[in-house]
């Protein structure tokens, strides 16, 4: 049997700073317009508009993503600690009889 070991506390160091970007991202507001405006120039005004717009789809993308992985660091720390402590609880169940058998052959 393998035996799995997971650093729980790096897991949920991970899933802080996947939220931290994901906050970082969601918090960066539209400067498209604003900056073209400032360009003075109609051409460049609308390349400027054209990076922010695909700025904004992909930043929108960005934190899906985001949200996708701080969910799943979530449910993999949630699932094994239960799993954890399923094992734990079945041994500590187990180990009386074991104990007993033992005693009763000696």
């Amino acid at each position: 049997m393998s035996d799995i070991q997971l650093d729980f506390d790096a897991l949920r160091t991970a899933r802080s700073r996947v939220d931290g970007a994901r906050s970082t991202f969601a918090s960066a507001g539209t400067v498209g317009d604003d900056l073209a405006g400032l360009t003075g120039e109609d051409r460049l005004a609308g390349k400027v508009r054209d990076f922010a717009d695909n700025w904004d789809y992909n930043r929108g993308k960005l934190i899906e993503k985001l949200e996708f992985l701080r969910d799943a660091l979530d449910s993999v720390v949630d699932t094994m600690t239960e799993v954890d402590d399923e094992l734990a609880r079945q041994a500590a169940e187990a180990a009386p009889e074991t104990e007993t058998g033992a005693e009763g052959q000696g």
